[in-house]
């Protein structure tokens, strides 16, 4: 479709489900509520822009896996040259996996793709989700191409959201990344802190995925059978959840983890290692607690989230990406 000077920006609203959709089924909340439905409760947005809607599943965020993210990555991929931007409305719980998936998925998309949802459904008197989708349909047509998402009046990109409250609306924040921007509700326009500085090269969707991943987060006295489990039941990535800046425990200690690490590398598994902390990321050069993990064959992941860290491995094991260096899968 051509464009004309002056027309609305064109944007795909793609409903997913999530607390935003959500109605009192009896038996606590499901979602119910349609794409259109919600669309239909902020008409702001379609002064704002031409909708189209697509209802691509209708269901609580939780019970998503990764081939939903490839449902919803194909689903953009498939009308990325017919529209301006897209809306995602998601639930909130695994929101973050999604937007991480959907930013290194969908390489150098050429449009704005904001995910948002909500902490109480549409429908309730108090809702916060108007003003989130309010925030998302502006993103959407700003014409900042890249993949954010967007909550509370607060733009983030897509590699780098978390969720930290599980009720308050200020819910997601930015980790070891600035905020991409903010919505500006009282001028209604986005204000732009960020550039993602999107690659000139073309777009392309990234679809295959391996899901054998799974994070072992340590706690004072793990035993390492735990992490030979993980390699015996058919992980081929597993992510360590360390302490600090990269504390894993070596021979210092009774429950040495290192023969483990020697033993899922034995078996061709990628062991990347994370950090409790939320913030600063991983620095295993720091201890030697950390320098002998990476000897022994233990990737660092820096500053990454666990949730940003769990899809790009994914796709590296999905895609055969040689991880021979020990950086070469953040590539």
């Amino acid at each position: 479709m051509e464009k004309k000077p002056g027309m609305k920006k064109r944007i795909c609203f793609i409903a997913t489900g999530g607390t935003i959709a959500c109605s009192d089924s009896g038996n606590g909340l499901m979602p119910s509520l349609g794409a259109e439905g919600l669309a239909a409760a902020v008409p702001e947005a379609g002064e704002l822009c031409s909708i189209d809607f697509v209802q691509l599943m209708q269901l609580d965020s939780s019970n998503l896996t990764p081939a939903h993210w490839q449902e919803i990555a194909g689903a953009v991929a498939e009308r990325h040259d017919a529209y301006d931007g897209f809306v995602i409305s998601h639930g909130t719980d695994t929101m973050a996996y999604t937007a991480a998936a959907l930013y290194y998925m969908l390489e150098n998309v050429k449009v704005p793709v904001v995910l948002t949802g909500s902490q109480l459904p549409m429908e309730h008197p108090e809702t916060d989700a108007k003003r989130n989708l309010l925030t998302a349909f502006h993103a959407a047509a700003s014409g900042r191409a890249g993949v954010f998402l967007a909550f509370d009046g607060h733009v983030l990109f897509g590699d780098s959201a978390k969720k930290l409250y599980s009720k308050e609306f200020h819910a997601f924040h930015s980790i070891n990344r600035p905020e991409a921007g903010v919505m500006d509700f009282s001028a209604g326009k986005m204000v732009w802190h960020q550039q993602d500085c999107p690659s000139s090269g073309s777009f392309r969707l990234h679809r295959q995925l391996d899901d054998r991943v799974m994070v072992l987060k340590l706690l004072p006295g793990t035993s390492p059978e735990l992490l030979k489990l993980a390699v015996d039941a058919g992980y081929r990535g597993i992510i360590l959840e360390s302490f600090g800046a990269g504390g894993v425990p070596t021979d210092e200690s009774p429950l040495s983890l290192l023969p483990m690490i020697d033993y899922a590398i034995s078996k061709g598994v990628v062991l990347v290692c994370t950090t409790q902390c939320i913030y600063d990321g991983v620095h295993l050069e720091t201890y030697e607690v950390g320098v002998r993990a990476m000897q022994h064959g233990v990737i660092s992941g820096g500053t990454a989230t666990v949730e940003a860290l769990a899809v790009k491995l994914m796709l590296a094991l999905g895609e055969g990406r040689d991880l021979t260096w020990k950086t070469a899968w953040l590539c």
